[in-house]
Formats: C-alpha cells, sequence, structure tokens
C-alpha cells in the first residue's frame, strides 16, 4: 500500500514548520556537545549544577507545554508559537549576560518557558491527511537532525570563537529568526467549540506514548551529559573531532529511517515499531562505554539514532491519530510536558551520575530501562492503538 503524495500546502507548512523548530532546536545543539566542558569555566561550577543547567530547559517545558496547547486550541497556534519563541529569545539573551551558574540556570529556565513543542506538533497535524503524517513529522525530524548536523559541525568551532556567552546570543537569534519564517506561514483558526476532541479519546495509548517520550528524552540529555566527556576523559578523543562521530552516524541514520517512515506510515501501524526502537536504544547505549575503537563507537551511535528517529518522529503521528483538531493542542501539550520532564530528569540524573558512578553505569544503565520498557511496551500496546484517524 502506497500512501498519497503531500500535497503544495502540507509540504508548504512541514517545511516551513520544520524551518521554525529546526532554528529553535538549532540552539538547543549547538550547547549540547560543548555546555559541559565550557560550563567548567563559569563561576559556581559542579558537574550537578551543570547538569540542572541542560536540564532545567526541559522542566520548564514541561510546566507549560499544556497550557500552550490549551490557549493555541482557542486563540490558534500561529500567536502562541511567537509567544513561545520570544521567550526562548529572552532566555538566551539573559544566559549570556549573566556571570554566575545559578543565574545562567534561571537563563535557561526562561528559554524553557517557551514551550511551543506540542503546538508546532498540532498544527502540523491540523494541516496534514492522517495518512500523509508521519511523513510529514519525518519532514519535521530531517529538519531537526539537519540542525543537530550543522550543530554538531559548528558547535566546537563556534564555542572556540564565541564562548559560552556568544554561543547562548547566537540561540536567541536563531529565535528571533523562527518568529520571521512564523510570521510567513497562514493562521489556521481554531476548531469550533462543538466539535468533539478524538475517537472515544483512549486515555491508556496518550499515557503510554507520555512515558515513551518521557523515557526517549531522559535517556537523549542523559547522554548528551555523559558521553562527551567520557569520549575527552577515557578515550582520549579531543573535543575538536567530536563532530566525526556525530555527523556520519547521524546521517546515515536519517538515510535508513526516512524510507521506512514511509512505508509504515502509509499502513497506519507505526506504534508496532516502536517496541523495537526501544531495543535497538537499549542494545546502542550498554555498547557505548565499551566501544574502544572508532567503529564500535559509530555503529552504537548510528544505531541509537536510528531508534531515536523512528521514535521521535512515530509517536506524534500517532498520538495526532488519537485526537481531534479541538483538543489536539491540549493532547500534544501533555505529551510533550512528559517529553521536557524527560529531559530535565535525564540532565540531572545524568550529571548526579557522572560525579559519582561516571558515564559507564550512567550509559548502561540508561539502555537496561529502555529494553525494559521496550518488552513491557511490546505487551502493552496490543489491541490499544487505533489504525484510523480521528479527524
Amino acid at each position: 500500500m502506497t500512501a498519497p503524495a503531500p500535497d503544495r500546502r502540507e509540504i508548504r507548512y512541514a517545511a516551513t514548520l520544520s524551518g521554525v523548530i529546526a532554528l529553535r532546536m538549532m540552539g538547543l545543539f549547538l550547547l549540547l556537545p560543548v555546555f559541559m566542558i565550557l560550563a567548567v569555566d563559569v563561576p559556581g561550577y559542579t558537574p550537578l549544577l551543570a547538569g540542572i543547567a541542560v536540564g532545567i530547559y526541559g522542566l520548564t517545558q514541561a510546566i507549560l507545554q499544556q497550557p500552550f496547547g490549551w490557549l493555541s486550541d482557542r486563540w490558534g497556534r500561529k500567536p502562541v508559537l511567537m509567544i513561545g519563541l520570544a521567550l526562548f529569545a529572552a532566555g538566551g539573551a539573559i544566559a549570556a549576560m549573566v556571570e554566575t551558574m545559578p543565574a545562567l540556570i534561571a537563563g535557561r529556565a526562561l528559554q524553557g518557558c517557551g514551550a511551543i513543542a506540542g503546538v508546532a506538533m498540532a498544527l502540523a497535524a491540523d494541516v496534514t491527511r492522517p495518512e500523509r503524517r508521519s511523513v510529514i513529522m519525518a519532514v519535521i525530524g530531517i529538519g531537526i537532525g539537519a540542525s543537530f548536523l550543522v550543530s554538531m559541525l559548528a558547535s566546537v568551532p563556534l564555542a572556540m570563537l564565541l564562548g559560552l556567552r556568544g554561543l547562548f546570543w547566537l540561540t536567541a537569534a536563531f529565535a528571533v529568526a523562527g518568529m520571521v519564517l512564523v510570521a510567513t506561514v497562514p493562521a489556521v483558526p481554531p476548531a469550533p467549540a462543538q466539535e468533539k476532541s478524538g475517537q472515544d479519546e483512549p486515555l491508556g495509548p496518550v499515557w503510554l506514548l507520555a512515558i515513551s517520550v518521557f523515557l526517549l528524552h531522559a535517556v537523549m540529555t542523559l547522554l548528551f551529559v555523559t558521553f562527551p566527556p567520557m569520549l575527552v576523559e577515557r578515550m582520549g578523543i579531543e573535543l575538536a573531532a567530536h563532530w566525526k562521530l556525530y555527523v556520519p552516524t547521524m546521517l546515515l541514520s536519517v538515510i535508513l529511517v526516512f524510507p521506512a517512515l514511509h512505508r509504515i506510515g502509509a499502513t497506519l501501524s507505526e506504534h508496532r515499531y516502536l517496541p523495537w526502537a526501544f531495543g535497538a536504544l537499549a542494545l546502542a547505549l550498554a555498547a557505548m562505554p565499551y566501544g574502544d575503537a572508532w567503529w564500535i563507537l559509530g555503529a552504537a551511535l548510528t544505531l541509537y539514532f536510528l531508534g531515536f528517529n523512528l521514535l521521535e518522529s512515530a509517536m506524534p503521528a500517532v498520538l495526532s491519530r488519537l485526537t481531534g483538531s479541538r483538543g489536539r493542542g491540549r493532547k500534544m501539550g501533555l505529551y510533550s510536558s512528559f517529553q521536557f520532564v524527560g529531559a530535565f530528569i535525564g540532565g540531572v540524573v545524568g550529571g548526579a551520575l557522572l560525579a559519582r558512578l561516571g558515564s559507564t553505569a550512567a550509559l548502561v544503565g540508561a539502555g537496561a530501562v529502555c529494553g525494559l520498557w521496550g518488552m513491557l511496551l511490546g505487551r502493552l500496546i496490543s489491541g490499544r492503538f487505533p489504525t484510523g484517524s480521528a479527524d
């Protein structure tokens, strides 16, 4: 079965939203590979506080995802996107100007108040047909992936040129550029109040997806708190060479995942692949600490990014079929709240484990949790996820 090709309207929205989210995510990704190393020079630094600075962004994101989703259901998606990007820019500017780690944490917290992830996903779902959503989400995911690749290439040179302060100014500039892109998007009016918000609003599947995205982003943040120091300290791979691992593995994972998403999206059965993707994360994370050769680290990272990209693209598409457009912002907000709570917990736990037990325990433990959740999810999803649409 082949899904119909996206029409011009879907392509326009997908390209614009991909650009907006990519610019915003570049502001995050530029910091991830270098922050734990550059933060050592910030007055008041400890590994735990640096981990909190990475993760606090996710906590404030989580708190505001549902309020922003609720507002977008009533005001429309576009005004709420603009507010969120403005808050992100303000937080980046504050983080660039402060002098201590606690104040930097406050700036990161304000960046997180720009909680637009759920709103952007809701808008993407609003303007696309159900059978095309996994591919459209994948297009957005490729934009995020491209921002990741550019960040991996540019973060170290930019960090050496601009320093941590300059990187934060750059994140603010990216948010402003995102606002310019949002201004070009045609407004989508809020759904009528009388419209039903989904087909029976099955709570069970929504919560399974929420827990899954919580774990996915907790592990992603933990990875970037613990993996770069491990490369430098244990394996002798200098910071300037880290992109040689990240960029090829991310590119290969995108090349592999996009055809798969196109095929399984046509059947509206992405949920069946979620347990396998968590299994891929488990194997990759468990292998990373023992990769004493470049090819082993490369294979582990490729497998990790393959699983991550599949989950990141497929889960929003599945969720969009559980909700009608009237309640979509709220449900996507709940989902995104768990996503960013996971990012916060992953940063804090990663920083604490790095300080107390080291990177090996952190990565192997994260892999074990992913493996256990994948097995449990495989048992729980049977019969719980519809293959039709709520639209």
